[in-house]
């Protein structure tokens, strides 16, 4: 049967990528006492890995583990988790070496953020040609479209507008149904509304062709997504899986919570990268799917809505085994 998909791997740490092995290693039936002590991350990938194999191997007869069609490695919310050109140069070296595409992933940057870029386009411009470059800043897309013309785009997540509110993840959400006649039609109206976004648009999609984009990155929301809205954007889709992105900002509470006096840590000051260490999880009178605060981002553990996914027809699977800091 042949494949729906192309698996990719996005890994923000340079340790996690050159030990890849170990970081999609299933551990069969670890002791209790392991289980006591493994981090969020942990337990995530390994019930995602074993969600992925099973699905891949019911449905295409495939191991993931031997599929593997290229790395994203970078990342997408916080400048100062940039990677730096030694460490760039590491991950081409092994995708070259694997016979991996190279992704890197970029995040929203200041003028000390761009300039950091431009370091590693000048780097990936003379020595990883084929390579692609995923853009969360309309800045850093100008910077590319003028003066990297051979890297290829992919719009990041970030730039698609979509509702992304943990809150109705299992619960549904409310409607006002005080004098209103036809309900199921508000129900589907509303339904349409939280799915649709400007990439609907004729004239948007024409000025992203324009600025060389080439792919989008669709994140697993829960309220779903119509194979018939997606394929109206006539782009070729990288549905990101199991970890969602909710929402970021400049400033860091992460880091603020572990220096007593501050309410906040804007990202321009000195990172103690305390985002790899802490993280805060959420609580809500709503029925949520397991959210979490890492650096300056929140994100959402949507393992659980890979069946309402994986058949869209989308064709890359971008698997997250930890959280993207």
């Amino acid at each position: 049967m042949k494949k729906q998909f192309d698996l990719h791997i996005y890994i923000s740490d340079i340790k996690h990528l050159l030990n890849l092995e170990e970081t999609l290693k299933i551990v069969p039936r670890p002791a209790p006492e392991i289980v006591e002590i493994m981090d969020e991350n942990l337990i995530v990938n390994q019930s995602s890995l074993t969600t992925l194999k099973d699905f891949m191997d019911r449905y295409y007869g495939l191991q993931y583990d031997g599929n593997v069609e290229g790395i994203y490695y970078g990342q997408e919310t916080c400048e100062n988790l940039i990677p730096s050109l030694k460490h760039l140069e590491q991950a081409v070296e092994y995708c070259s070496q694997n016979k991996y595409i190279f992704t890197l992933a970029t995040p929203y940057v200041g003028p000390k953020g761009m300039e950091r870029l431009k370091k590693l386009f000048d780097y990936l411009h003379s020595n990883a040609p084929d390579c692609e470059v995923v853009v969360n800043d309309f800045g850093v897309l100008h910077l590319l479209n003028t003066q990297y013309p051979n890297i290829k785009v992919i719009l990041g997540r970030l730039l698609i507008k979509l509702k992304r509110d943990p809150r109705f993840s299992l619960s549904g959400f409310d409607i006002a149904n005080v004098g209103i006649k036809n309900l199921k039609k508000v129900e589907t109206n509303q339904n349409e509304a939280l799915k649709g976004t400007s990439l609907e648009l004729p004239v948007y999609q024409k000025f992203l062709r324009s600025k060389g984009v080439e792919r989008l990155c669709l994140d697993t929301l829960s309220q779903g997504m119509d194979q018939k809205t997606f394929k109206k954007w006539g782009f070729p889709v990288d549905l990101m899986w199991p970890w969602t992105y909710i929402t970021s900002s400049r400033s860091c509470s992460i880091a603020a919570h572990t220096q007593p006096g501050k309410e906040y840590h804007p990202t321009d000051e000195p990172c103690h990268y305390q985002c790899k260490k802490y993280e805060f999880t959420f609580r809500s009178d709503k029925k949520m799917l397991p959210s979490f605060f890492r650096g300056n981002a929140v994100w959402l553990n949507t393992k659980s809505l890979h069946k309402e996914y994986f058949q869209l027809g989308f064709d890359r699977l971008v698997y997250q085994p930890y959280i993207p800091v």
